[in-house]
């Protein structure tokens, strides 16, 4: 893989193309944000000079919320057009200094069914939002990684009887698809262990009881990944097959680097992953120039940090035969 400045070297062109579009965005902004507070003043001073506090107050709460809205289709408008410009661009550069068999598909995901099929989350999302999704062969390895948001619809209801529906994301972050060259007659799953580390031996009881189904708790030789980790599998012998000593090493070295709580599914001939993830992925900071060369670091730096999965769990290692 090309160096960092030689990549950095290689997009400065398109980069300084992209820039006017953000400085655009950035113009345009401030222009909005002036046309909403500023009446926001001017009713204000009359509410105050007028001694009538109540139907100013109305009218300004009516402008503040119209106004809002239509920065959010001016400006958003302009933003969504910048970050698009930029993704088509730039990332299927980035990938191509990478892998030049990945492609990247900026308004495409995994669909919500392959997330639901994974089964590392009891939970059937209510909303679901996928993007960005990175797809192609990494080595050796066939794989799909996107940007997921899976929320759970939740209904209050207050002491007059009114009820309050709001959504909640129960995952955020990145779902990864890889071909493991095995067939599976049955399924692996790992999640982290929190009540192992709180409640430590006296906490197995309750495991057995939270795997999926027909699957059961599996005790495994290793400490430390037990520590870790809590598995569930419908066949012990194949789990302990896949979940070799290295393959164990290799997954708690991966949880430490995430620093997250990943989880993980064997499964129809493929290993799925999940990770959390807060941060933007592959989004570019319209605060800062697209000429900036440390906005290309960190995206490389993201990609690069997910993508090495494939090495860190030696998917690319062709010892493994589909049956």
């Amino acid at each position: 893989m090309k160096s960092v400045g030689e990549i950095i070297s290689d997009l400065t062109p398109t980069l300084e193309e992209l820039e006017p579009d953000r400085l655009l965005y950035r113009k345009k902004s401030s222009t909005y944000l002036l046309v909403i507070f500023l009446p926001l003043i001017g009713i204000a001073i009359a509410a105050i000079s007028l001694k009538a506090a109540m139907p100013f107050m109305i009218g300004g709460m009516i402008w503040l919320v119209l106004s809002v809205i239509l920065y959010q289709i001016k400006a958003g408008t302009i933003a969504s057009r910048y970050k698009a410009r930029y993704k088509a661009t730039i990332i299927p550069q980035l990938l191509k200094t990478i892998d030049p068999q990945l492609s990247h598909a900026p308004e495409q995901g995994i669909p919500s069914s392959a997330f639901v099929e994974s089964e590392l989350f009891k939970t059937k999302p209510d909303r679901y939002q996928t993007e960005d999704l990175i797809h192609g062969i990494y080595g050796k390895t066939l794989l799909q990684l996107a940007e997921v948001n899976a929320q759970q619809r939740q209904t209050s209801t207050d002491s007059n009887g009114r009820s309050r529906t709001r959504y909640v994301s129960y995952f955020d972050g990145l779902l990864l698809i890889a071909d493991f060259h095995k067939h599976f007659e049955g399924r692996t799953f790992i999640f982290p262990d929190k009540a192992e580390k709180t409640f430590g031996g006296f906490a197995r009881f309750f495991q057995k009881a939270g795997g999926r189904k027909e699957t059961r708790l599996i005790q495994l030789e290793n400490p430390d990944f037990e520590y870790q980790f809590k598995v569930y599998a419908t066949d012990e012998v194949e789990a302990r097959y896949i979940l070799s000593t290295s393959m164990m090493q290799r997954i708690a070295a991966m949880q430490s680097r995430f620093g997250k709580d990943v989880r993980i599914a064997f499964k129809d001939s493929r290993l799925i992953l999940t990770v959390p993830h807060s941060k933007p992925f592959l989004e570019p900071n319209t605060k800062t120039a697209a000429t900036d060369p440390a906005q290309i670091e960190d995206m490389l730096k993201d990609l690069v940090f997910f993508l090495d999965t494939i090495e860190e769990l030696d998917l690319n290692t062709r010892i493994w035969t589909k049956a």
